[in-house]
Order: structure tokens, then sequence, then C-alpha cells
């Protein structure tokens, strides 16, 4: 009965009240119970950091597993391990991870539509180190290949703060040197679009680009009316 008693009554209180009510249910004195309330807020607030710590590693490392998919060449394989992972996923920042990593495939595909969908439903989300600059990345290049030039175009301007540090970077130095051609192209300043390519090309001979070289190549060498 005073179990019962408890549920319909302490349920319906604010924080507040709770904390009125469990210092006169138990007579607990004012220092003694603000002390040990302080204690077991601490506890709880650990154990919640704690846990949303294991649990985002666990859906990074399931992320990971996941990655050779993509470079073995299996990406609607990748795209459907992401994309049962992002499923299930309850946090934001795994879901937003696997969002940014999921846009990855469908590039891949060249589904800019697709991808482009994903990314900007993350627009109002604060995203900070790499995978703000993936995000930046790979809805620059949607924008793009959609030929939604001036899109493309205000955001490349607009990111140079979060690309620069990263331009020499291994992992996305090339991705960004692709978008210096693009938006070479977007000003149609061809000259300097040209020997960027032949820069990419020089330095960043990873087999990912090649498609991208390939495109690039095709629009600077297009004829055009004097």
């Amino acid at each position: 009965m005073i179990c019962k008693w408890l549920r319909v009554n302490f349920g319906k209180r604010t924080d507040e009240e709770k904390s009125l009510f469990v210092k006169i249910v138990f007579q607990i004195h004012d220092n003694v119970f603000w002390q040990y309330y302080l204690i077991l807020s601490g506890i709880v607030l650990v154990g919640f950091t704690t846990f949303n710590i294991f649990y985002n590693l666990h859906y990074l490392k399931k992320m990971k597993a996941a990655l050779p998919l993509y470079k073995a060449g299996r990406t609607e394989d990748y795209i459907a391990e992401v994309e049962s992972l992002r499923c299930r996923a309850k946090g934001r920042f795994a879901n937003n991870m696997l969002t940014i990593n999921l846009s990855a495939g469908y590039c891949k595909l060249e589904q800019y539509d697709k991808a482009a969908e994903l990314l900007e439903s993350l627009s109002n989300v604060k995203l900070s180190g790499e995978y703000q600059l993936v995000y930046c990345i790979n809805l620059c290049l949607c924008y793009f290949y959609q030929k939604q030039t001036d899109r493309a175009i205000a955001l490349y301007e607009s990111s140079q703060r979060i690309f620069n540090p990263y331009r020499n970077s291994k992992s996305h130095g090339g991705s960004i040197a692709v978008l210096d051609i693009f938006a070479a192209i977007g000003v149609k300043d061809y000259v300097r679009a040209a020997k960027l390519l032949q820069e990419a090309r020089s330095r960043w001979d990873d087999t990912r680009f090649l498609d991208d070289y390939r495109y690039l190549e095709e629009i600077i060498h297009q004829p055009r009316a004097e």
C-alpha cells in the first residue's frame, strides 16, 4: 500500500517538491540531505555521461566495421548496413554521424539528390571537427554535381575556415582540391581550373578521385562559343 501511494503521489511532483517530500518523509536534516543530494546528483550525471560515451563508441565501432564494404566498392551493401545502424541508433551524436557516412555512400553511387537530402536534414544541427568538415565537403560536392552552382559556391566560400586546416590532410585534402576545381569552373575560370586539376592529379592520386577528375576534365575542355 505504501509503495502504491508513493507511486501515485510522488510521480506527479516537480523536482523541488520531490526533494522536500523526501526530506519530510524520512526526516533528514538539511545539511545532511543536501550533501547526499549533491553526491547522488553527481553520481547520476557521471553514470549518464559514461553510458552516453559507451553508447556512441558502440556505434562508432559498428560504423568502422562497415567501412571495408565502402572501400571494396560494395556500396549498396555499405548503404544497407549504415541505414540499418541509423534506424537503430537513438542517440543524437550516433544518428548524425551515421547520416553523414550514409550520404557518402549515396555520393559514391552518384545519387546526389538523396545524399543532399540526408545532409540537409542536419542543417540545424551544430556539428564540429571532422564531422562538420565532411558534412560541408559532401554537401558542397552534391550541389556542384546537381549543377546548383550558386548554392555550391556560397557554401564553398562560407566553409573556407573549415576547409583550410585540412588542405594538407591525407584523408580530406584531395576532396577539398576537387571542390577548388569545381569552384573555379563555377566562376568560369577554366584556365585556373585546368591548372588546379593538373596539380590535384599529381598530388592526390587516390583512385577514389579518378571519376571526379574525368568529369571535371570534360567540363574544362568542352567547346565554348567565343
